[in-house]
């Protein structure tokens, strides 16, 4: 891991390849701009009790219980009993590293956004499930990008269940695009809004200490 600043390396955990993606995902099931905050609250509040339940050596620390504030504000924003299931699926998320949770990484990571979309669009309507879909593909690829850090810290991966030892280093972010382009060709926005989107989202992709 190459050395950061503390500031990039807080910067960096925000992840906001997947932030701007989740934001286009959220315009595209149409939703307000109190349920786009509560979204992006929750998923700030997943991401930091992931990394206060993971503590990673190589990540610096955020305030103690800033997640559990980030997830309130997001359940008050949000608006809908869709948000218990999110929750119940953070909570089995960052049990990945754990040998008996490891594969199911990308079920529960799914499973987030088909709760998201269905406390708007609908539980049965076909974008939330799509959503899941995608997501799950994501984050799969998120674990082949990971897989010779992931077998160092022990963890049971569908990759390394599957027997795959070597890293395919640019499959998350290609995967990562294309979901952006999926949200954004459900959205209806101009295309122009690509141009500005892929930056920040390559541009940032490593500032994420891994």
């Amino acid at each position: 891991m190459k050395s950061q600043s503390k500031l990039l390396n807080l910067l960096g955990q925000i992840r906001f390849y997947s932030l701007i993606d989740l934001i286009l995902f959220s315009i595209a099931i149409k939703a307000n701009s109190f349920q786009i905050a509560g979204i992006v609250l929750l998923h700030l509040g997943f991401l930091l009790f992931l990394e206060f339940t993971h503590k990673h050596e190589f990540r610096i620390a955020f305030p103690k219980y800033l997640w559990a504030v980030l997830l309130a504000l997001g359940v008050v924003f949000y608006q809908n009993i869709a948000v218990i299931g999110f929750l119940i699926c953070s909570f089995f998320y960052v049990k990945k590293n754990l040998p008996k949770f490891g594969w199911s990484g990308p079920i529960f990571r799914g499973l987030q956004y088909y709760f998201f979309s269905a406390g708007i669009i609908g539980f049965l309507n076909p974008v939330s499930f799509l959503a899941s879909v995608l997501l799950f593909i994501r984050n799969f690829a998120g674990d082949l990008r990971d897989i010779v850090k992931d077998r160092k810290e022990g963890l049971k991966t569908l990759p390394i269940i599957f027997g795959l030892k070597k890293d395919f280093k640019h499959i998350h972010l290609i995967t990562m695009l294309g979901t952006t382009v999926v949200w954004w060709y459900l959205s209806g926005i101009s295309a122009l809004w690509l141009i500005p989107i892929f930056t920040i989202q390559i541009g940032s992709y490593n500032l994420t200490p891994r």
